[in-house]
């Protein structure tokens, strides 16, 4: 065992010198801390103002940078002021008639120079405000006027008038209430209770049906139409064909008739001509009769009696081409 007379306490450090150290440091960290409360600085995307003991110091809001203030009694309020979105969703509204619709709505908005200090001064508690909420409830708001006056079938016709609408009644009323800018407003989505959706693809489909049965009522039409065209055409072709053959037979009766009138035109100038030629000179129907004369002479003559023949000697006729017979 060990001995405890011989056993010795460690040496612990002096209270006195322990305090020399901790004094520096505790004076070193309270300068520091009383320096950081001498000064603040601005994002690039903020701007703040200042409140002494309750009062607002702050004549124009302090823009971005390093800045300084009282310590411990000045306290700095800074807010957003660069372009900020938001969105609600499932947003329920009703049409003018009654019809239960589900939006969404996006904005774009921004916080000018001009309104830092009124929204963090005078909208809500000093230094501590919502502008999204704030911002919501007026969409929310004005929004449901707006859908109010619409027909539930009109409104994906006229979705871009009125998100036209609601943005301009919202800017008008947020910039009225806070000064903000809002830059835009969308609304991506829209959707219809199940009750609409169904009368209306019911509504699709019978209008599909009437366009199909009107459809082939117009085929129908335009077959028949095609078939009296087919017909007139056919008629008219036949009455071409019969007019052409009835004036082929007109021009060729006309041709005849020109031929015979010429024929009868050439044979009364021969007719004249002979009779000119005969007055002229009585001989020339001997002529005549010599050229037409074959060599035989005629066959019958003409009498009191009537036509009797030329040579008539007996019972036989004398041929000229046989010879005589002999005398007894």
């Amino acid at each position: 065992m060990t001995d405890l007379a011989s056993y010795k306490q460690p040496k612990l450090p002096r209270i006195p010198a322990l305090l020399g150290v901790v004094k520096p440091l505790i004076a070193v960290g309270a300068l520091l801390f009383i320096v950081s409360e001498c000064f603040f600085i601005v994002q690039p995307t903020e701007m703040a103002g200042v409140r002494r003991l309750g009062t607002v110091l702050t004549k124009e809001p302090y823009p971005p940078g390093f800045h300084f203030k009282a310590p411990f009694i000045d306290k700095v309020d800074k807010i957003q002021v660069s372009i900020d979105t938001f969105r609600i969703d499932n947003l329920r509204v009703y049409t003018v008639d009654n019809q239960s619709v589900q939006i969404s709505v996006g904005v774009t908005y921004r916080i000018p120079r001009e309104a830092v200090l009124k929204l963090l001064y005078e909208v809500g508690r000093s230094g501590n405000l919502d502008i999204n909420r704030k911002i919501e409830q007026i969409i929310a708001d004005r929004t449901l006027r707006l859908f109010a006056k619409r027909n539930t079938v009109k409104i994906s016709e006229e979705r871009e008038q009125i998100a036209g609408d609601v943005r301009i009644a919202v800017s008008q009323s947020v910039r009225d209430l806070f000064g903000i800018e809002i830059f835009d407003l969308q609304i991506p989505s829209i959707r219809y209770s199940d009750t609409f959706v169904a009368s209306v693809e019911a509504a699709v489909k019978a209008k599909n049906d009437a366009i199909a049965a009107e459809n082939t009522v117009n085929r129908i039409r335009f077959e028949g139409e095609q078939k009296v065209v087919t017909a007139r055409a056919e008629a008219e072709a036949q009455i071409a064909r019969a007019q052409a053959q009835k004036q082929s037979q007109i021009l060729a009766a006309e041709g005849e008739a020109r031929g015979i009138e010429l024929r009868t035109a050439a044979e009364a100038q021969g007719i004249r001509v002979r009779g000119d030629a005969l007055k002229e000179n009585e001989r020339v129907i001997e002529l005549t009769l010599a050229q037409r004369w074959s060599g035989q002479p005629p066959q019958t003559i003409l009498g009191e009696h009537g036509a009797v023949p030329f040579f008539n000697l007996g019972s036989k006729a004398i041929n000229p081409s046989q010879p005589a017979p002999a005398p007894r």
